[in-house]
């Protein structure tokens, strides 16, 4: 039986700047690993990220916020907070770069995107009512 999402893996093409990022995102550094690849545990609440240093020359990733037109796999991740207002105010306070302004969607919740260091859709969601 599924239980839940256990991490969600990120290869990043430069682990200490996206262990950064991510610590400004709010994420905690929880555990290293260093066995097949070289790479991380970052946690927030419930969410648990692991980071994790590609050795390849990737293209940057091509996603854009349209859904329908972007290649297959993981699209974005979306992290649900209690006020995405607060969180956008503190976090472009700190220099962090947003895809625009936070705004209502008309399927019910309020949100803003933004991308991580290696072009991954990150999105900050609150449902209203």
């Amino acid at each position: 039986m599924l239980k839940g999402i256990d991490n969600v893996g990120i290869a990043v093409t430069d682990l200490a700047r996206s262990i950064a990022f991510y610590e400004q995102l709010g994420f905690t550094k929880s555990a290293d690993y260093d066995a097949d690849v070289k790479g991380c545990t970052m946690t927030a609440g419930s969410a648990v990220l692991f980071l994790f240093q590609t050795q390849a020359n990737p293209q940057p990733v091509r996603r854009e916020p349209t859904l329908a037109q972007n290649p297959p796999g993981i699209d974005h991740i979306s992290f649900l907070v209690e006020d995405v207002d607060r969180i956008y105010q503190d976090l472009k306070a700190k220099g962090v770069q947003f895809d625009g302004e936070p705004a209502d969607q008309e399927w019910g919740a309020r949100l803003v995107g933004l991308k991580d260091p290696d072009g991954n859709n990150l999105y900050f969601l609150q449902y209203l009512g």
